[in-house]
This record gives C-alpha cells, structure tokens and sequence, in this order.
C-alpha cells in the first residue's frame, strides 16, 4: 500500500511548509512528524521543530521554488504625516542601500546572529536612528535571498584561493548540537607560495544517514569535488574513531589520526591501569584525610 502524504497542519505558520507534508502512520492513522516529505522529490528531512533543515534542503535542492519576497507597502494617508512617509526611502537598489543590507549581513554571518534580528524592535530603533532612508529588508528575504548570495559570494573567493595551492590539508569531525541533530565539519588549511597558512571552513553538512565509514567517505568526496581539490592530493586529520579511519581508506587520502586526541586516550587508558587505580585511591585517601 502507497504511503499517504498530507500538508502540514494550519497550527505550523512558516511559508517553508508550503513545499513540505508530512506522512499518514498506516496503524495509528495520525501525522509521522519525525520527518517532512519534500512536495517535489519525495526526500525525507528530518524534523525536530524548527524549520532549518527543511530550508537547508530547499535552498540545497530546489532554490528556483524560492520566491524573492514581495515587497508590500501599506497605503500612506497624505493627512497623517509621519516621520516613516516624511523621510525620503533609498530604493533597495541604490547603492547606499545596498552597501547597508551587505554591512547587515555580515553582522548576522560573522556574530551568529539569528535571522529574526531584523524584526527586533530595539535593533529596527537603532538602524532606523543611523540611517532613517534605510529599509530594513524582511526576515524572508535574509534567508531565502541576502545570505545564500553572500554564500555564494564567499565560495567563490574561496575556490578562487584554493586554486592556487600545490596540496592542501583536510580536517574532518562529526559533532552534535543541543537539539541533538548530527553535524560534519570539514575545514582545509594550505601554505601559500609567500608561505602564509590559510584555512577554512568548507562545510557544516547535517548529517542524516547513519555515520558509518562508507557515507561520511561519500561525504568527503563529494567536497572534494565541490571545491575542486580532488586533485591536489589532499591528506587529512580525523580522531581516532573506526568509522573516521574508515571513511579515510575509502577516499585514498593519506590518513593523520589527531595527536591530541590520541595522547587524551592513552592517558584514560592509563588511568584505568590496576596498579595507577590504586595509586590514585591512595593519594585520594591521604588527602581526604
């Protein structure tokens, strides 16, 4: 029997859950919303109550669905003059305007700040303070518009780097969040010719699948290949997890297991030593007392 996807419930407001269902549990007849179903190529996205991963997928998969945000403008009563209509607005194209949304945008990427900090009230009072012509462009348009161009922006720059290294140096980690969803961060780090070191972030990738050796080495080549340094025969840094060592073997790349991790083991497996543990309880007993 096919299995039956719903829309979402009216009680879910975000516009992303125009693109997303949910499935119908066959034996209790009530909504699966553990995981969204993706209107347009069936994909499973986990969902764990924020709508992140489901605009991470969107964006990732299906970014000419997005829609640039309408801008709506309420109608201006002439007999109620306000200081909003009295003040001249820079069109969003003029570039004042435009050098302000960018200045915005890095303040978001670069301190971490969540996309609604343009619809605080005290934020709203202080931009409109330094510059009252300035629009200060929706929540909507930051995230589906503004920081994806910025992304791109960045990517570039730093593929255009990339390109110019002999060989480069990969570390890879897989870690997870308070919301206890999976991450994989993979970062690159060269020497220049004028033997400068440069590193970066290439990815933070939501980690869906089981975190075997075969898909995080699926994972890995697919950077690899995204950032065009496949060729460059890359070495990389893991911890000294099986699946890690694994996922290195698949790929080809010379394999470094973290030094600092390994001297962490080895000294929690000397302190499990008999003759260290009763050492210890020694040393514990004397000072207690």
């Amino acid at each position: 029997m096919a299995e039956r996807i719903v829309d979402a419930p009216s009680s879910v407001k975000a516009d992303v859950w125009a693109h997303f269902g949910f499935k119908v549990n066959e034996k209790s007849q009530g909504l699966d919303k553990t995981n969204a179903i993706c209107k347009y190529c069936n994909g499973v996205v986990r969902y764990t109550g924020n709508t992140t991963n489901l605009r991470a997928h969107l964006q990732r998969h299906h970014a000419d669905k997005l829609e640039a945000p309408k801008t709506q403008q309420k109608p201006v009563d002439p007999k109620q003059m306000t200081l909003d209509n009295a003040t001249y607005k820079f069109p969003s194209t003029s570039p004042r305007a435009i050098r302000i949304t960018d200045s915005l945008v890095r303040f978001i990427c670069l301190d971490l700040r969540p996309y609604c900090v343009v619809e605080n009230r005290g934020f709203r009072y202080m931009v409109n303070t330094l510059e009252p012509r300035y629009v200060i462009p929706t929540r909507r348009y930051i995230t589906d518009i503004a920081v994806p161009k910025k992304y791109e922006e960045v990517k570039e720059r730093v593929k255009t780097s990339l390109s110019s290294a002999a060989r480069v140096a990969l570390t890879c980690d897989g870690w997870t969040s308070r919301a206890t969803e999976s991450y994989v961060t993979i970062t690159c780090h060269f020497i220049t010719e004028d033997w400068e070191l440069k590193a970066f972030v290439l990815q933070t990738r939501a980690m869906h699948e089981s975190h075997t050796g075969t898909n995080i080495a699926e994972l890995l080549k697919t950077a690899l290949d995204e950032w065009g340094i496949a060729a460059k025969d890359p070495a990389i840094v893991t911890d000294n997890a099986a699946n890690m060592t694994i996922a290195a073997e698949l790929t080809g790349m010379l394999h470094f297991k973290c030094f600092a991790h390994t001297l962490n083991l080895a000294s929690q497996r000397a302190l499990k030593l008999p003759n260290v543990a009763r050492l210890l309880g020694r040393m514990n007993a004397r000072t207690s007392t």
